[in-house]
């Protein structure tokens, strides 16, 4: 049950009238009063500031809503009688213009005040300016609109994701999805869209951004259209805010059967082993500083299908990766590439899955001494563990998402006492050509 009304007796009585009229004049929030036509008889002070009009002024006035557009005034009018009908406050955002033309936005709650007999004797308005509020979200909305203006044709395509769930796509991110309309995916989580084997690394990645609000470097994961259907994408990860809130941004470069064909003539083929050499005085740099280290190379080429800084890159963690095992720095490392035909058995023991059986180019940083259990095998593949497990080496995170850019995947193995091999994956251009004479050897340091 609704409270009953004050009696008029109680709202005459001198004290409580004085009473009122001081907390009245004190507000901080606008305060008019008006009667049963409609015309202001009171104001407080902040009601003076707001409208820039002294009392006196005020008085006798009309209360203008929308004093520039007669559309909307009308429709206020209806609503403010509307719900004065039902004996109900009206609450509404209008915009007023003050007495020197400026233009303001009020948030306006406009209570009926009842006669004796239940007949609207009155009113009483409170207004807030949330003028601010109004320039911020216009703003935004401009923001957003030059936003849309410059990615919504964009061949590459953009996402935008906040509070776990994807707000924005762009027409290239729909096609790559296989997604009718926008509304097939916006609201959904954006771990729909993405591949089980990649929720950890995405969740750790987004966790970053939002605590550090940096962007997160590019990463190849697979991502799920629509009809379940897997594409590999490579994506970049920005946070941004969007409608005056964090999100993140995701820019993606499709891989695989995606690749446009100017991006496939691009390709080039490399030999292998002479890469390995050219980077020899970097892999020293990343080795433990007493470990011997042997080479065996076979001479064998690979489709370049990034950058080759990328797959330079990607060589160099998995060398600094297994010489992190070694036990004090001290130990043997062997390094060596085979060219091989992998049947579905042996690719299985690989991650992410390569694309198929067939001929590889199989890189392997073997650490011949030290252990390293199988919980510590899968942990290196977390994107946090050079923070978690410092001095154990860069983890495998990166070297992950760079192996699937390049069509290649990544294995692990050890076993107590036996050392550490970490096996790279590549497929291999052209036939397999005999093994180059003799191993390369390193004394330690």
């Amino acid at each position: 049950m609704a409270p009953r009304p004050p009696s008029p007796t109680a709202i005459c009585d001198p004290i409580v009238a004085q009473r009122l009229a001081c907390f009245a004049s004190r507000a901080d929030q606008a305060i008019f009063v008006g009667g049963a036509d409609g015309r202001m008889e009171w104001a407080n002070e902040a009601a003076c500031r707001l409208s820039g009009f002294e009392l006196d002024d005020l008085v006798g006035r009309r209360l203008a809503l929308f004093p520039d557009d007669d559309d909307a005034q009308h429709a206020a009018t209806d609503h403010i009688r509307g719900r004065f009908a039902a004996g109900e406050p009206a609450c509404l955002e209008a915009s007023i213009r003050t007495r020197d033309g400026r233009a303001l936005w009020i948030e306006l709650r406009v209570t009926p005040v009842p006669g004796a007999a239940g007949e609207p004797r009155g009113w009483v308005a409170v207004a807030t300016d949330i003028s601010e509020r109004k320039r911020g979200d216009a703003v935004l909305a401009e923001s957003e609109e030059r936003y849309r203006s410059l990615v919504e044709d964009s061949p590459q395509p953009v996402a935008v994701h906040a509070d776990g769930c994807v707000v924005y796509l762009n027409r290239a991110a729909l096609r790559l999805l296989g997604a009718e309309s926008p509304e097939a995916v916006i609201g959904r989580s954006i771990f729909d869209f993405l591949h089980p084997d990649y929720h950890r690394i995405a969740a750790e990645r987004i966790l970053k951004m939002e605590h550090v609000g940096d962007p997160a470097e590019p990463i190849v994961e697979t991502l799920l259209r629509v009809d379940g259907s897997p594409v590999d994408v490579k994506l970049a990860a920005t946070p941004i805010v969007w409608r005056g809130k964090p999100a993140i941004q995701l820019a993606g470069h499709v891989l695989g059967s995606g690749v446009a064909e100017a991006g496939r003539e691009r390709a080039r083929v490399v030999d292998f082993s002479s890469l390995l050499l050219d980077l020899a005085p970097r892999i020293e740099d990343r080795i433990a500083p007493r470990a011997a280290v042997t080479l065996d190379l076979c001479e064998a080429r690979i489709v370049l299908r990034e950058a080759l800084v990328s797959l330079e890159e990607l060589i160099c963690t998995v060398v600094a990766q297994a010489s992190a095992a070694l036990p004090r720095g001290r130990g043997a490392l062997l390094l060596r590439s085979e060219q091989r035909e992998l049947g579905a058995r042996e690719l299985a023991a690989f991650v992410p899955g390569p694309a198929g059986p067939g001929p590889y180019l199989v890189f392997e940083a073997c650490a011949q001494a030290g252990s390293l259990d199988g919980k510590s095998c899968e942990r290196l593949f977390d994107a946090t563990f050079a923070k978690r497990f410092p001095g154990r080496g860069p983890g495998l995170a990166r070297a992950l998402g760079l192996a699937r850019a390049q069509g290649g995947a990544l294995r692990v193995q050890a076993g107590a006492g036996q050392g550490m091999s970490i096996a790279l994956a590549l497929p291999a251009a052209g036939p397999r050509r005999a093994r180059s004479g003799g191993a390369a050897r390193r004394s330690p340091r």
